[in-house]
């Protein structure tokens, strides 16, 4: 497909934060493919809402434009709605969040299609959203394609079940096929039109031109599916990550392994072999190689950055970006007595308080 590298690029793009009683951890790689087309969202209170906090993975194809423009637009759209409001009532908050995602994943969409690039067919690149909107009572994912939400909940007997946020949209699916199918298209391969793996995204205009439906119903739809969930007091955190996870782990392992590296702490180096069986056999050889960077500190991030290379010795081919909200601060990394003086290995920049909206992995 000439859209992989010889070797990965292992370099990660790394944050954290904290406040309203919770920290997360991010963590964006490039790895095999030719360009990093993953952007997230990350903030600690909205403007004027700041009991509310937004967190999202944004996953692109054929090219980056889509999945940069929403990381820089989407919390506007979101606040345009007016559905969400300071005043909110714990019973009100799921259904209008699930108002302000749905108007506002549509609006975004359309103010893509109106841009130049787009209009002229130089730009037809598209991206799948996964977000999460969280407040004192409630838990709200909207997601859009097959980037996937889930959340660790802790039950009577002490262990963690993944609580899925969010369905994988894939366009064999018969609800799907039935939609792209109305539209005019047809499923392929598993694929809409034998193209696209994905059977909801932003921007992949080209699947959006039949006229006999609404902009909701198109073969490729931004309108989200939203799952709401009440935060109990055993919940424990939450991953917001790119297929490019969930390829090669599903829910449960992915929690599993988080809670097992935030109980345990940093897991010890694969050996020498493993290690190595992610590299190609055409890169150069292990001398040649430079020396990884020093380990991060250990936090939330790290956390994150183990994950990641995790799911690269298992096989992952794809950009890989993943988010961790921490609910339970009981769960908090705790320091390393002898672990790295500074957590800037990876080029991250540590923050408290409200979080800034990141385009930080292009």
């Amino acid at each position: 497909m000439g859209n992989f590298l010889d070797t990965p690029i292992t370099d990660k793009e790394t944050d954290i934060g904290e406040g309203l009683g919770m920290s997360y951890g991010l963590s964006a790689m490039q790895g095999w493919r030719a360009q990093m087309e993953d952007d997230h969202i990350q903030i600690l209170g909205l403007p004027d809402l700041p009991q509310l906090s937004l967190f999202g993975v944004f996953d692109g194809h054929g090219g980056d434009s889509v999945a940069h423009y929403v990381a820089k637009h989407f919390p506007r759209c979101l606040l345009d709605t007016k559905q969400l409001t300071a005043d909110m009532t714990a019973e009100e908050v799921t259904s209008r969040a699930q108002t302000a995602f749905e108007k506002a994943l549509m609006a975004i969409d359309h103010e893509m299609s109106t841009l130049s690039e787009v209009e002229s067919g130089q730009d037809q690149s598209g991206s799948t959203s996964v977000m999460t909107l969280i407040s004192p009572s409630h838990i709200v994912c909207a997601n859009t394609g097959d980037s996937r939400a889930v959340l660790a909940r802790r039950g009577a007997d002490n262990a963690s079940t993944a609580v899925a946020l969010s369905q994988d949209h894939k366009p064999f699916l018969p609800s799907e096929k039935e939609r792209i199918e109305a539209a005019g298209s047809h499923v392929k391969f598993n694929r809409v039109n034998g193209d696209l793996a994905v059977s909801r995204a932003l921007g992949d205009f080209v699947y959006k031109r039949c006229e006999s439906v609404s902009a909701q119903e198109q073969a490729v739809t931004a309108f989200p599916e939203v799952l709401s969930e009440a935060r109990l007091a055993g919940d424990e955190f939450i991953v917001l990550a790119c297929d490019g996870i969930w390829d090669v782990m599903s829910s449960q392992e992915v929690v599993d392994k988080v809670r097992e590296m935030l109980v345990s702490g940093r897991p010890p180096p694969p050996p020498p072999d493993e290690a190595s069986s992610a590299d190609d056999a055409s890169g150069p050889p292990a001398e040649q190689r430079p020396s990884p960077p020093p380990p991060r500190a250990w936090d939330l991030g790290a956390v994150c950055e183990c994950l990641i290379d995790h799911c690269l010795r298992l096989g992952s081919r794809d950009n890989m970006s993943v988010i961790i909200v921490l609910l339970d601060p009981a769960l908090k990394p705790k320091p390393e007595a002898n672990g790295p003086a500074s957590s800037s290995s990876s080029g991250a920049a540590a923050s408290t308080g409200a979080a800034e909206t990141s385009a930080g992995t292009s």
